[in-house]
This record gives C-alpha cells, structure tokens and sequence, in this order.
C-alpha cells in the first residue's frame, strides 16, 4: 500500500484517481464493444425467448456471469481487505420500493425507446453512433437537472415513495431472490442451447464484474487520502455522465472526478476495440426512428435513473455486490418498463416498432 501513498504524494489523490478510472473505462469499453454487452437487449432475449430459431441468450448470459462475479468479487475483496464497501452507493441505504420501482419502470421505457441503457450508448458512442451520442448528451442533462436543476423536485418525492421497515432484513430475503433468479438465468441460457462463443462471452462478461470491485478498489483504496478524501465510487453510468456534462461546461472551475475518467475511457476504449474490429461507422438519424423519440428516451432515462438512484449497470452489477435487495425492484422494474414498449396500444403509437436491438 506504500506505492499507493507515494503515487498520491507526487502526483495528488484526484489524479491518480481519474487516471485508474480512465484505464478501468477502457477495459469497459473494450469489453462492452467485443461483447455487445447490453442488459436491454437481455430482456429482450427473454421476452423472445422459443420465438425464433435464431435467438441465442448471449446477453442473458452475459448479464448473470457478470452479476455472480461482481457479487462474489466484491465479498471476496472485502474479506481480504482490498477494498472498503462502507460508504459505497447504494450500500446501507434504505430501500424506497414504490420510488425505486417507479424509477427503474421509467428508466426501462428509456432504455428501449432509445434502444440501449446508458452503458451500451457510451460503447455505441466509441463506434461512432451519432445517435446515441446526442442521445447520451440529452440523458446527461436531463440526469443533471434531475439531481440539482428543475427535476430535483419531483425526483426527491418520487424517489422517496414507499420506504421500506427493516430494509436491512429484507436484503437479505430479496438477495436470496436475486442470486436464484441469476442462477435460473444461466439455466434458461443453457436450455437455449447456450451462447455462442461461450469462453469468450464468459470471460467478457466476467472481466466486466471484475471492474466493480476494481472501481471500489480505485476510490477506496488508491484514492484513500485523509486531507482529500474521494468519495467512493462503483460501477456505474447516471451520475458519471452527469458529473461529465458538468466538467465539460465547467472545467475551469471543477477537478475532474471518478465518473469523467470512467466515461472518457469507456468511450475511448470502445472507440479502439470498433476501430481495430473494422466496426466503427459514423451513423446519423438516416433510416432511424424519429428523433424525438430518442430524447424522449434519454429524458426516461435520466429522469427515471436518479429517482431509482442507479442504471441496469449501477443496479444489477454495482447495487447487488454490496448486498443490497432493492437491485430484485429495480431489475422487474426495467424489465416492465422495457416490455410496456411491447403493448398494442404503445407500439402502434410509436409507428408500429417494437424497441429493436440496434440503436
């Protein structure tokens, strides 16, 4: 732990900290690209699932094998003393189930009306896509203004609906549900005759719960300072792209914190990966739904992703590896959101399109 000590000496805590965030980015953006890691599309695979001859579970897959490891990841740190989970987000937080449900319904129409969560936009970004930049940027300001702008209003009582007694006891119980329900994933997964490329999916998908404990271990650990505490930080998307939007337009005045070397770096390491891959394509709104329904979309999203406090990633992955049972709300909460784009009287709204895979 010395060397930690000396890195922040000669070169300050906050940098040392976004440039760990930078590199952990990169090997999410990397990862997310190689494996088109995507929990919507997951949904997707599940609601779709005996329908078609063609449809493998890879995301299905993806998703749990990247839930156990950051699960098991996380309490196998903790013991060993790697890392320091006490202050992280959502750990020990009461569980607001009417509020988180709310949140994470509106954050599943987002998602699907965007055609991709937060994370899969960032990855899609380092390809090229216009779209899901501009739809990025708008998820941004809308997530911002939902954390201390005009939103802040309605996000703090929608989110504080519903506190549940003992929530400390109830984890438990519903974390029990939630490790089942993984397992019963990758049962499902197996039945449909599995993923393609199964070693390479699973160690991606494994790789990507590693960077959960990897985050924690970058604020936590390396960026443990008495005279400049860092606020720890997990595996997430609302807030770092709020906090990136914000440094962008207020860069003089701010130090750049965890999240804008997280998404820089995913962005980054996305953007290498499409290029090396022969993937990346500059692609506009040609052939594409229209756009207001991606920044319709984006506002979901971000809207509904302050109010349930975290995205599919912030949830799934970062929210159920400190234990807490509300990742069992917010994960039916997406899946209605994202299944409601699905019913008749939406679908035919929108122009007949179901939320397809692509953005």
């Amino acid at each position: 732990m010395d060397i930690f000590a000396d890195w922040r000496d000669i070169f300050g805590v906050s940098t040392v900290v976004v440039w760990a965030a930078l590199g952990a980015g990169i090997v999410f953006g990397w990862l997310g690209e190689r494996s088109d890691y995507c929990a919507r599309t997951a949904y997707d695979e599940l609601l779709t699932a005996g329908k078609t001859a063609t449809n493998r579970p890879n995301q299905v897959w993806q998703v749990a094998i990247a839930g156990l490891t950051a699960l098991f990841g996380v309490k196998i740190a903790t013991i060993l003393g790697w890392i320091d989970v006490s202050d992280a987000p959502l750990n020990g937080v009461p569980i607001y189930g009417v509020g988180l449900f709310i949140g994470a319904i509106l954050f599943g129409v987002g998602m699907g009306l965007s055609r991709g969560c937060i994370s899969r936009l960032v990855v899609l970004t380092g390809r090229g896509n216009v779209r899901a930049m501009i739809t990025l940027v708008f998820t941004a300001l809308f997530a911002w203004a939902s954390i201390s702008g005009l939103l802040a209003v309605p996000r703090v009582y929608l989110g504080g609906l519903g506190e549940i007694p003992s929530a400390a006891d109830l984890s438990g119980t519903l974390m029990f549900g939630w490790i089942t329900l993984l397992g019963g994933a990758i049962a499902f997964a197996i039945k449909r005759g599995g993923p393609d490329r199964i070693v390479a999916r699973t160690s991606m998908a494994a790789a990507i719960g590693l960077l959960v404990p990897a985050c924690l271990f970058i604020t936590s650990t390396l960026g443990a300072d008495d005279f400049e505490p860092v606020a720890i930080e997990s595996l997430r998307f609302t807030a770092p792209i709020a906090d990136s939007l914000n440094y962008l337009v207020y860069s003089t005045a701010f130090t750049p914190k965890f999240g804008v070397g997280l998404i820089v770096g995913a962005i980054l390491g996305a953007a290498a990966s499409s290029a090396l891959a022969g993937r990346s394509k500059i692609e506009g709104f040609n052939n594409a739904p229209h756009p207001l329904r991606y920044i319709a979309g984006a506002f979901l999203m971000g809207f509904g992703g302050v109010i349930a406090s975290g995205c599919t990633v912030g949830w799934l992955l970062s929210g159920a590896s400190v234990m807490n049972g509300g990742v069992l709300i917010a994960f039916i909460g997406f899946g209605v959101g994202n299944y409601l784009l699905r019913l008749p009287v939406i679908c035919n709204a929108l122009g007949g399109e179901t939320a397809a895979s692509g953005v």
